[in-house]
């Protein structure tokens, strides 16, 4: 499971979640949600407070998507949902995931955009990858998080559902900057309201890498201090690599005291809506 650290516990994450849209069969991917969520939470939540979980989602059917958010949160004390981004035949700016939108944003709870190391259906073939995997490990992330975002930028989702909080996940904050002001450019002429604007008026979160150098403190500029977050991604990442990367972070002088503090500790608790232990 990938995770989130806090000061409040361990955020945990579907581990194959991002294939989970490539099943066709609305009934079985709900059948999966839910035999996934019930066994997290009978194996997992109900043994130890700290840990938190995100719901796996049927997102090919919404409104049984919006159903199984409503329990994963009040009957299985769940913080989220997740918003995989390879294998479906649509963007998230579409309007027929406003029912899951409305369950969310009315529940007060966050939905994850999470894309996995290799992907389909995101606009770019990665099968001329390496073995090694490189390749797709720099460019099946970032392609994913930024179709989706750009898709609900101009579907307005943000603008229509004001107090949803979305949270774009593992692909570092470097693209945030770039894509934002090429969007900008775009709707500036058309009168609509710019993704800057979006970003800073609602509650859109990005994952910052601790490790990023030039591009963090750039993304800070532009997105502010409240819209940034830490993700350890265990077990993926080893221990000792984690604590390496926090010493160095909190050790950096280009990233203010408060932006860690709120990277590290309250943008998280916000996300999730956590009280700080």
């Amino acid at each position: 499971m990938n995770s989130t650290g806090h000061s409040t516990g361990l955020s945990l994450f579907p581990p194959a979640s991002p294939c989970s849209p490539y099943a066709r069969d609305p009934d079985w991917a709900t059948d999966l949600a839910r035999a996934y969520n019930d066994y997290v939470h009978d194996h997992f939540l109900t043994r130890n407070a700290r840990l938190k979980a995100v719901a796996l989602l049927p997102v090919q059917a919404p409104r049984a998507a919006a159903a199984e958010l409503r329990r994963a949160i009040h009957e299985l004390g769940m913080v989220g949902g997740l918003l995989p981004t390879p294998g479906l035949n649509v963007g998230y700016g579409d309007p027929g995931f406003d029912p899951l939108y409305e369950a969310a944003q009315a529940l007060g709870t966050m939905l994850g955009v999470h894309g996995a190391a290799r992907q389909h259906g995101i606009g770019v073939n990665l099968d001329y990858v390496g073995a090694d995997g490189g390749q797709a490990f720099v460019l099946a992330h970032s392609f994913g998080q930024m179709s989706q975002f750009t898709h609900m930028i101009f579907g307005r989702v943000f603008e229509r559902f004001p107090r949803l909080k979305v949270a774009f996940l593992e692909a570092g904050c470097g693209w945030v900057p770039y894509l934002i002001e090429r969007i900008d450019r775009r709707t500036e002429r058309s009168g609509r309201r710019l993704a800057t604007e979006q970003v800073r008026d609602h509650p859109v979160y990005f994952h910052a890498e601790l490790a990023e150098r030039q591009v963090l403190p750039l993304a800070l500029s532009v997105v502010g201090e409240d819209r940034l977050l830490y993700a350890s991604d265990f077990p993926h990442e080893p221990d000792d690599e984690i604590m390496e990367v926090l010493e160095a972070f909190l050790a950096r002088e280009d990233v203010s005291q408060s932006a860690k503090q709120k990277i590290l500790c309250e943008n998280i608790e916000a996300l999730y809506t956590l009280k700080a232990a």
